[in-house]
């Protein structure tokens, strides 16, 4: 027999209550008062034996039914079938989910967390299976829970011991929502393989910062037979504090080009005073800029670079706290002035207001990146770009020789840009042919007499790669801008023509023809004050700045990416490559549409065709937000946040369960009480009976 509550026979001392009442002796009832003896002092019988038990049933009968109620209370029941094993528990299946992300460099943190695994290994019971996966924005298996059936439980944990000695962390952001979901599918999917029925848990070991992405949960549910179990680390100080560069091509002006840098700082930082300073990588180009940051704040300041000399490539931050120098440096491409050149076909002089030319050489300022010049190409002149410096754009304001046409084409199977303007009829009569039969509209008298004295556009194709700047609603007006004169082209006969832009009257005002790699521009109006109102508004100048940009060909798209953010590449180049900041130089195939090996923060370069242009990736902002992430933030997606027990916890609770189902089924504990009862009655007739008993009665004395 066994018992479920064995607390419960404490309760059997009861028993000592009856054997101490039967030990009291009582003064007998019967009571005589003799007159003689009453001024007698009384004197007590003294007891000459010790005290006996007497009613030995009675003793019995209360003392038997103390105990069985005692027994009833602990609820005994028969063992009805074998004892339970190891095996008839569950096993565990744990997955180690470590977090290598960039906040993972910062002081010991990452050894402490290989540390915190290894405890874990050792803590680990005999039959329990163990797999391993790393993290940043990406999941990582290095132990899969689906491949380990061929190797025993020892030399799988030793072979994640192997692996954890050859880890490290990143600089990748850390997606935290993904991975635990993944983990989670992975382990349901491979015990629904097995058909184990495993006890299924996550031991999450990172620094939980609070930058970590968290988006994946609000998509998905949770898994419910799935635990995680947190494990956090973190630095002994946590002062961190983060710089960023300021925007300063839209931000400064000509008169002030002092690069401005922000300074954030962690809200529980123990720093506040702090230095940046520019840098090239060998030596400082810059005196150190003083920023004083209280916790939880942030300053912005300029910070003024040496121009002589090589120009820095990153900006540093000094007086961070110990162990937090993993976010403090930002990379920059170096600013290089571009030299771009415009080759002009015209007659026209530069100072003459009156002119075309007057308003295109004035529409490109000299700026910190690019500095325009017009060259301008003589009307007996033919220019050998095949040995000359190859213009980035060319714009004919009048008819060019056929030696000049010529030219032209070979500049634009080449892949140049050019732009002719038909600022007269005559042009288009000379020019006509050459740019694939062009003709003009016939007009008669009474018809022009009745048009208006100005024309607007009235179709724009806003799809079309040099108006898609102005697609936005902000910048799609173009109604203010009147054509005083322009000519009636018609473009019926022009093979590959594309109209970009009509007149309220459907002629073409602006359309472009594809030659070889190249692309030939027409419009049939000019910007001088004489044909329209297009060099005084406000469209002109991001017009010839969006042709030069085409002319340029598809570059990179920005100067500055995160880690292991794909950067889009330009197509129509046999051989390129690209050179990491750590001096490797990985070859790319002409298919290669994005680089992704930027897993390193620093300065790449892109070499194709000989020409080099270069690019920053940096680490995430995200990153820097290294505040502890709560795991009351875990359960708002309803993740079961806790342990499992173990195989022997298991166990034991199993054994409860059944010993308590055969405890419900047998019901010992009523037939004791039915026993109970039935004593107390025996009990009670028989204390009865004997308090029934005659009292001997005295004789009367004389």
């Amino acid at each position: 027999m066994s018992f479920l509550y064995g607390a419960f026979l404490f309760g059997a001392a009861a028993i000592a209550a009856p054997i101490l009442f039967h030990l009291i002796r009582r003064t007998p009832k019967g009571r005589y008062e003799f007159s003689s003896l009453m001024f007698l002092k009384p004197s007590p019988p003294k007891l000459t034996r010790r005290s006996r038990l007497d009613q030995w049933l009675l003793l019995l009968l209360r003392s038997l039914a103390i105990l069985l109620l005692a027994i009833a209370f602990m609820r005994p029941y028969f063992l009805a079938q074998a004892d339970l094993s190891l095996d008839d528990a569950p096993q565990r299946q744990i997955a180690i989910l470590l977090d290598r992300s960039a906040s993972m460099q910062r002081g010991t943190v990452w050894e402490e967390a290989v540390g915190e695994a290894e405890s874990l290994l050792n803590d680990l019971e005999s039959t329990d299976e163990v797999s391993l996966f790393v993290f940043d924005e990406t999941l990582e298996t290095i132990v899969a829970p689906e491949n380990l059936d061929g190797l025993e439980r020892q030399q799988r944990r030793d072979m994640v011991r192997e692996k954890l000695e050859e880890l490290s962390p990143t600089w990748g952001v850390g997606d935290l929502g993904s991975a635990l979901l993944e983990v989670a599918e992975r382990m349901v999917a491979a015990d629904d393989l097995r058909q184990s029925h495993a006890a299924l848990q996550i031991v999450l070991i990172g620094d939980l910062q609070s930058g970590s992405r968290l988006d994946a949960l609000q998509r998905s549910q949770w898994p419910e037979n799935v635990y995680v179990d947190v494990r956090s680390v973190a630095p002994a100080e946590e002062s961190n504090a983060r710089l960023q560069l300021i925007e300063a091509r839209e931000e400064e002006s000509d008169d002030d080009p002092t690069p401005r840098v922000r300074v954030k700082n962690m809200e529980s930082s123990s720093v506040e005073q702090f230095e940046v300073v520019w840098s090239d990588g060998v030596q400082d180009r810059s005196r150190p800029v003083p920023f004083y940051v209280p916790p939880g704040e942030s300053r912005v300041l300029g910070v003024p670079y040496d121009l002589t000399g090589s120009p820095p490539d990153r900006l540093q931050l000094r007086g961070d706290g110990p162990g937090m120098e993993f976010d403090d440096t930002f990379y920059v491409v170096p600013p290089i002035q571009e030299q771009v050149t415009i080759a002009y076909f015209g007659s026209d002089a530069d100072d003459d207001p009156e002119q075309m030319r007057f308003y295109l050489s004035r529409a490109f300022g000299e700026t910190r990146d690019r500095k325009v010049e017009i060259e301008s190409v003589a009307a007996d002149a033919v220019p050998d770009w095949e040995f000359d410096t190859v213009p980035r754009f060319a714009v004919i304001t009048e008819a060019i020789s056929k030696s000049q046409q010529q030219a032209v084409d070979r500049y634009l199977e080449r892949g140049g840009h050019a732009l002719v303007v038909l600022q007269n009829d005559e042009m288009v009569g000379e020019l006509g042919s050459w740019m694939g039969n062009i003709k003009l509209e016939p007009v008669d008298e009474q018809e022009e007499s009745e048009t208006e004295n100005y024309a607007m556009l009235g179709e724009i194709d806003f799809r079309h790669p040099l108006f898609v700047p102005f697609a936005g609603a902000r910048y799609n007006d173009f109604t203010k801008i009147r054509f005083w004169r322009h000519r009636r082209v018609n473009l019926d006969d022009v093979e590959e023509a594309t109209v970009l832009a009509r007149f309220e009257d459907r002629t073409p005002a602006l359309w472009s023809i594809q030659r070889g790699r190249g692309t030939l521009y027409g419009m049939s109006s000019g910007w001088s004050r004489d044909d329209s109102q297009l060099a005084l508004s406000t469209k002109f100048v991001p017009l010839l700045s969006r042709w030069l940009e085409l002319a340029a060909g598809e570059g990179l798209t920005s100067e500055s990416y995160v880690v292991n953010q794909p950067v889009p590449l330009p197509e129509g180049f046999e051989e390129r490559r690209v050179r990491t900041p750590d001096g490797t130089e990985i070859n790319l195939t002409p298919q290669t549409k994005f680089f992704t090996e930027t897993t390193l923060p620093g300065i790449y370069t892109l070499i194709s065709e000989g020409q080099e242009t270069r690019f920053a990736v940096n680490l995430a902002d995200s990153e820097s937000e290294t505040p502890p992430l709560g795991i009351e933030r875990l359960e708002q997606f309803d993740i079961a946040v806790g342990t499992v027990p173990t195989q022997a916890e298991e166990l034991q609770k199993m054994r409860q369960l059944r010993d308590t189902e055969l405890e419900q089924r047998q019901k010992i504990w009523k037939w004791l009480i039915v026993v109970v009862l039935v004593l107390l009655g025996v009990e009670t007739l028989l204390a009865a009976r004997k308090s029934r008993q005659p009292t001997q009665e005295m004789g009367d004395f004389a």
